[in-house]
């Protein structure tokens, strides 16, 4: 599925639960303060089960929150990974607390939103002046709040994560790595709730609204697609094989069945660009997000 693909949550871990039961109509702020609850507790595991439920990748734009799924690496990069609210947690309207709903969380990355060094230099792919057109995912969906053109509940105006069938994939990607809707796909696809005219709206609405064709996450993703044709040149290198094989063996190194190893950066990505392939390779793991 184009720049977001569906994603997987695990079960809420007990301290999450714990806390939720416990308090109730706790706001987010409490949660991570509040220790006679076991509150930090229950935000870091909840962080961390999310992380390990979409195998690594943020829930919008897809680009790697840990180098591998093991505890130690996940909390090592913790400053780079954040929990969003889908419905905003700051939503009053209804008897629903958004803030500990679990269902209504996901693993992000910070969207482009703090400095990030590697080697003493900004990492360009988490951080690119100017702000905010280079901000994507939630920092740059709750500014679309905060100024009116989103609402607090954006059901049926962006897709949420789990909402984004397995197959087909809803969003293409041009040449130049630009995500954009899938008319086939979405043609063929209906979301329940949608508010739009039809899946394709709801698939170019998200894209805006999450800002996922920033000239941050394209130059991002413009790498990435150079390293995934040099692999495809290298594996083209093989006798015998068919070239449709060759992808196919490609499509089962990259996205590998093993739980505790990341998806690849930007998955959706190399998805389009192997085809049916990765099709083919998705449904022989049974994929589901």
């Amino acid at each position: 599925d184009g720049e977001m693909k569906r994603c997987k949550k695990l079960s809420e871990p007990p301290s999450f639960e714990n806390f939720r039961k416990a308090r109730p109509s706790a706001t987010w702020k409490e949660l991570r303060n509040d220790t006679q609850d076991g509150g930090p507790k229950a935000y870091k595991e909840a962080k961390m089960t999310l992380v390990l439920g979409q195998r690594g990748l943020c829930a919008y734009c897809e680009i790697l929150l840990t180098e591998s799924l093991s505890p130690q690496d996940i909390q090592e990069k913790a400053a780079e990974q954040r929990i969003e609210h889908f419905h905003s947690k700051n939503d009053s309207s209804t008897a629903t607390n958004w803030s500990l709903k679990w269902e209504n969380l996901w693993a992000v990355c910070n969207g482009g939103s703090r400095e990030v060094f590697a080697d003493n230099l900004v990492d360009s792919r988490k951080f690119l002046p100017p702000l905010p057109e280079n901000l994507s995912c939630d920092a740059f969906k709750d500014r679309q709040i905060q100024i009116g053109q989103l609402p607090k509940s954006p059901e049926g105006f962006i897709l949420s994560p789990h909402q984004i069938p397995p197959f087909p994939p809803l969003f293409k990607f041009s040449p130049d790595g630009l995500p954009e809707p899938d008319e086939k796909a979405c043609s063929a696809t209906t979301i329940p709730g949608n508010r739009l005219l039809d899946t394709q709206s709801l698939v170019a609405s998200t894209i805006m609204h999450l800002n996922l064709k920033c000239e941050r996450l394209n130059r991002a993703r413009r790498i990435a697609k150079a390293q995934l044709e040099k692999q495809i040149a290298k594996a083209r290198l093989t006798p015998r094989s068919s070239p449709q094989e060759t992808l196919l063996n490609l499509a089962r190194r990259l996205l590998s069945l093993k739980k505790d190893s990341p998806w690849p950066a930007f998955f959706s990505l190399i998805r389009c660009r192997l085809g049916e392939p990765a099709e083919l390779r998705l449904r022989e793991m049974s994929y589901e997000g």
